[in-house]
């Protein structure tokens, strides 16, 4: 890690920096933005690209719901200019919010970041940003990403047992046999797609390659010499 945060500050001169985060659905960015932002001595923000998502309405209409989490569901123009604005100067931006519970845009919920000495963008299309000074990739076996997954909506959905209101809890009568492979086969149409076809080609793109063990632990940095 010490070798990623100074390859990282080579490139920082003072004022103002981004930084991008991307890797496979479930890999850990979300928690690996949280960890790198507390390694810097000024302020830091982050943005997940999943607040730019399309609304489900709008993916509905476009008939690309199924495709959600794709580039082509997200607000790409938005994102960048807001970080073009940063660029530009601007104290503040305002930028809507996805809200897990209801897996979905919140149309009641805007948040406003502040500008920061160093905003970190983090999410499966990070790294097909525009106006980035230093992209990370994260990866990991891809047997333990899967099992992340199923990890992650397992208890996810567990959480919503007591929760008639939430989108997941339709699913918590499932048989958990029947609930895992349907978690899995959402993996292989959808996540695994989206890895091979978008995610995994950006990684050309990294300025540093993180691997990651099974514990989500940092196991290897490989700093990339970009022309």
């Amino acid at each position: 890690m010490n070798t990623l945060i100074a390859d990282l500050l080579k490139k920082y001169d003072g004022t103002f920096m981004t930084v991008g985060i991307a890797g496979s659905v479930a890999v850990g960015k979300s928690t690996f933005a949280s960890l790198l932002a507390k390694q810097f001595d000024v302020t830091t923000a982050i943005i997940s690209t999943d607040d730019f998502l399309m609304s489900n309405a709008l993916l509905t209409e476009k008939d690309i719901f199924n495709e959600k989490g794709f580039p082509q569901t997200y607000d790409l123009v938005r994102l960048n200019q807001v970080i073009r604005d940063f660029y530009d100067g601007h104290e503040t931006v305002t930028i809507p919010q996805y809200n897990q519970e209801i897996a979905d845009i919140d149309p009641k919920q805007l948040q406003t970041i502040t500008r920061p000495k160093i905003l970190i963008v983090e999410g499966v299309v990070a790294l097909q940003l525009m106006h980035l000074d230093y992209k990370i990739y994260l990866e990991a076996d891809l047997n333990d990403i899967k099992a992340w997954y199923l990890s992650r909506t397992l208890e996810m959905t567990a959480l919503a047992k007591a929760d008639p209101t939430s989108w997941r809890y339709q699913y918590t009568k499932m048989p958990l046999g029947d609930l895992t492979d349907l978690v899995m086969q959402t993996w292989d149409e959808t996540n695994q797609v989206n890895l091979e076809k978008f995610i995994l080609p950006s990684r050309q793109y990294a300025n540093a390659i993180v691997q990651l063990n099974q514990y989500h632990d940092v196991q290897q940095v490989t700093i990339k010499n970009l022309q």
